[in-house]
């Protein structure tokens, strides 16, 4: 009887092992990986479908002796070339009740949800916060890389914390908002972290009081057009997809990774200047500092709406760079070396991309 268990418990440890086994592979075409569509290749690719497959990827000779790089929803990249090293495809899901406070409840998010599918199931189940935020491409896990906005709303703005791995000593850590240093499109994983955290779950504080934020220029038109509408989360969300799916591509059908340039800030000094020769210069004011629109300075330089080759500036908004098709990853890179050559000669500015490029 001993033997018999010994031996059963053996068979049962080996098929663990074996269930747990990650499955690297080599030379995978990375095109349906990334938004802009471009069919570059990994020397190495892999799944992780859960925590104790980053552990066990952690051991292995492929993760140790080669560059990584960590993919979402493949949204804010641009491959220049193949990558000869790893790329990490991070498909770990789950949503859970972690608690509450008197007005908020907690929600701990798997860094392999979609973004926007996790945003309307917030509005469905009456948490509110994010909904400004739905449609953005991509995964929970990239949210607080890139701390991603839009229409007057930022993800920190919600967020409670980030549990990540750190991949020099194999422990799961824990930041808190303040620890997260948010900035305009930036973070502590750009900083600090960047290359040592895989995130595995971001932890959201959404209030359960409805309390609209619609004074964004876009949002505020559009409700205008109703306004005999009393607008509810809902009425809000599906504002913001019918606003986007009227002014961005679709990546299913042009490849595009968003926006493609950070908006630039400038003191008052530089500001003036540009405002005496361009009086019709759009800007937000924040903390004494001018945020100018990228698109603006873009549009004016001829570039809205232009095809280099086998890519171009999207007609409809001057910030998106798209691939109509065949372009390569360089292609578009030169694009965009072009365009920021061109916004510094007018404007005096040089343009910083808010898309990563992987070299």
């Amino acid at each position: 009887m001993g033997n018999y268990h010994y031996f059963t418990s053996f068979l049962f440890l080996q098929w663990n092992l074996f269930y747990r086994m990650i499955n690297i592979l080599e030379n995978i075409s990375l095109k349906r990986y990334n938004t802009f569509g471009i069919d570059t290749k990994a020397k190495y690719f892999v799944k992780v479908h859960s925590i104790d497959d980053i552990f066990d990827l952690l051991q292995t000779k492929q993760f140790q002796e080669n560059r990584r790089i960590i993919l979402g929803g493949g949204s804010n990249l641009l491959f220049r070339s193949d990558f000869q090293g790893l790329v990490i495809l991070v498909e770990i899901k789950g949503v859970h009740f972690e608690g509450s406070t008197k007005s908020n409840t907690i929600l701990k998010v798997a860094s392999g949800e979609n973004w926007s599918d996790f945003v309307e199931l917030c509005v469905k189940n009456r948490l509110y916060g994010l909904e400004n935020l739905v449609s953005i491409p991509g995964k929970v896990g990239a949210a607080p890389v890139q701390n991603i906005g839009a229409y007057g709303v930022e993800q920190k703005d919600y967020l409670h914390k980030v549990e990540y791995i750190d991949s020099t000593t194999g422990k799961i850590e824990v930041v808190d908002k303040d620890e997260c240093k948010f900035e305009y499109r930036s973070s502590v994983f750009k900083g600090n972290l960047e290359g040592k955290a895989i995130i595995t779950n971001v932890y959201y504080e959404l209030s359960r009081e409805w309390k609209p934020n619609i004074n964004y220029k876009d949002i505020k038109q559009e409700l205008d057009k109703f306004s005999f509408v009393m607008p509810d989360a809902e009425y809000v969300l599906n504002t913001v997809k019918r606003i986007r799916k009227r002014k961005l591509p679709d990546p299913l059908d042009i490849g595009n990774a968003g926006s493609f340039f950070k908006n630039p800030v400038v003191d008052e000094s530089q500001f003036l200047t540009l405002k005496e020769k361009y009086p019709d210069i759009p800007y937000f004011l924040s903390n004494d500092k001018y945020k100018i629109p990228a698109a603006y300075l873009i549009e004016k330089c001829g570039w809205k709406g232009r095809s280099v080759g086998n890519c171009g500036v999207y007609d409809k908004h001057s910030l998106i760079l798209v691939n109509y098709g065949n372009a390569s990853g360089e292609e578009i890179y030169q694009l965009s070396e072009n365009i920021r050559q061109s916004v510094q000669e007018q404007f005096g500015i040089l343009l910083e991309r808010e898309v990563i490029v992987v070299e």
